[in-house]
């Protein structure tokens, strides 16, 4: 599995029509994204043996995120773009929920965004993610750990990444689709 040079995991954000089709991004093979996975060994020689890596390609419209988590970020970027205290979120049922009723399996998981924060990207005005970037990359989840104000590549890394969620937003509203964070550790 690819590690995640920001948080240890491997994450992903994409659409899906409903909770139950998401859902099965938890037990799918590499997830939503279909990332390759290893359903194997063979032997490549007398004591040698390989990996089979196996690749089930994307199953969702979404794209792979690496640093970003999609309860504390994505509420204060709902914060940002709205206006909506950051503490009323937790009564939006989408705001980080669960959305298997099963057993998730141990190494992976799919929570809801809200769909206040699709419509939002998706109706934002060209220009708007540029001037609340800054603002984004100070929170303490995203802030660099030297204690120094995010480099010029830091927002430039966060921009790309909000520009790439706007997009996905902007589909799945069209559509009618939800917007989900899946995560792999």
């Amino acid at each position: 599995m690819r590690q995640n040079p920001y948080m240890g995991i491997d994450v992903a954000f994409f659409s899906a029509p409903s909770d139950a089709a998401a859902a099965e991004a938890e037990r799918r093979p590499g997830g939503p994204l279909g990332w390759p996975v290893q359903v194997g060994t063979r032997k490549t020689g007398w004591l040698r043996k390989e990996a089979v890596i196996e690749e089930a390609g994307a199953a969702f419209d979404g794209f792979a995120a690496r640093g970003y988590d999609g309860v504390v970020n994505m509420g204060k970027l709902e914060e940002l773009l709205t206006g909506a205290p950051y503490d009323r979120l937790e009564e939006d049922p989408r705001w980080g929920g669960e959305i298997s009723d099963d057993d998730p399996p141990e190494d992976c998981g799919v929570l809801s965004v809200t769909d206040t924060l699709r419509d939002a990207l998706a109706a934002a005005p060209e220009g708007a993610l540029e001037n609340i970037v800054g603002a984004w990359a100070q929170t303490e989840e995203l802030a660099p750990q030297d204690g120094e104000g995010p480099t010029r590549d830091d927002l430039d890394r966060h921009l790309a990444f909000l520009h790439q969620l706007r997009d996905l937003a902007a589909r799945a509203h069209d559509t009618g689709h939800h917007l989900y964070w899946y995560f792999q550790t």
